[in-house]
């Protein structure tokens, strides 16, 4: 694109028809950049609603659906661990980068007075990084509510009726996660789904971690530890030297230092299983160092 404008502005063309062609293009992109960023946040969205003195664990939660187009937008705020609610229609715009949402009507609520009925205004930016909305809201309405929203991309639809499709079980997960600095669960999805296994290797008839491999073992800690439903196998090998019942009993022994590596790191117990094959399942062949080195290892598998 550059390199035309460039060709464009030194051929003989009239400076003027210049002008207004580079308006024209600028104002193209303009155009196609906010249709963009509103196709980007289209749909469902759910998360926190921090209000000032709350933390991520005490907070109320919040779903949002945003339509595409000039449609209405509607939200849901629900109070934690009880029934009330609020459903409510808003406005929004997108403008420089900054999604501003306005709650205006209510369109369904519990009917009580504890029930979160303060029609409240948004301003979210989209991370990139960490796929999470999130901002600041203020209240029209209501003196003194503000505070600190954070929301993520969900498959599932919000509710417009009395009675939530949702309970709070995930809002905890979420929390936690959130408070420990790891992005979106989208992200998380994904880095699952691209995750690389790679064998730990062990010195001749040990069951000491190297140090080199640290580095990775915490990057798999880590993953445990953001995923609240992943487990994870861990099986021990060996070659083939020494007698069956040896084998077996070094290959648990490295299962094992491999699983209080994740337990030293956090990991709860019930999110780990570990298996021992001995010698029975090498990977290359018995008969080289370099063979025997390959099958004195521990493999993992997610369960």
């Amino acid at each position: 694109m550059v390199s035309f404008l460039y060709l464009f502005s030194h051929t003989s063309v009239d400076s003027s028809m210049f002008k207004h062609f580079f308006i024209y293009i600028v104002a193209f992109f303009c155009i196609v950049s906010m249709g963009l960023s509103q196709e980007r946040l289209h749909g469902e969205w759910r998360g926190l609603l921090i209000s000032s003195g709350q933390n991520a664990e005490t907070a109320d939660v919040i779903y949002l659906s945003l339509p595409k187009g000039d449609e209405k937008g509607f939200s849901r705020v629900e109070v934690l661990n009880t029934k009330e609610f609020a459903y409510k229609e808003f406005t929004f715009e997108i403008k420089n980068k900054t999604l501003s949402i306005e709650e205006k009507y209510i369109r369904l609520s519990s009917h009580s007075p504890s029930a979160p009925k303060c029609k409240l205004k948004y301003s979210l930016k989209y991370n990139d990084s960490t796929m999470f909305l999130e901002g600041d809201f203020t209240s029209s309405d209501c003196r003194n509510k503000m505070g600190k929203v954070v929301l993520y991309r969900t498959e599932h639809p919000i509710s417009s009726e009395k009675e939530p499709t949702l309970t709070h079980y995930w809002k905890y997960h979420f929390a936690r996660a959130y408070d420990k600095g790891y992005p979106s669960p989208e992200v998380l999805e994904r880095e699952r789904k691209n995750f690389e296994f790679q064998p730990i290797y062990f010195d001749h008839d040990e069951s000491i971690i190297k140090e080199e491999f640290h580095g990775y073992l915490n990057k798999l800690a880590w993953m445990l530890d953001a995923l609240p439903d992943l487990r994870l196998k861990v099986i021990g090998h060996t070659d083939a030297v020494g007698t069956d019942q040896y084998n077996m009993g070094l290959s648990e022994r490295r299962a094992k230092a491999i699983k209080d590596y994740f337990l030293s790191r956090g990991i709860v117990q019930e999110k780990l299983e570990i298996d021992f094959k001995g010698k029975r399942m090498p990977v290359d062949t018995n008969k080289t160092q370099e063979g025997k080195q390959r099958n004195r290892r521990v493999d993992f598998k997610f369960v």
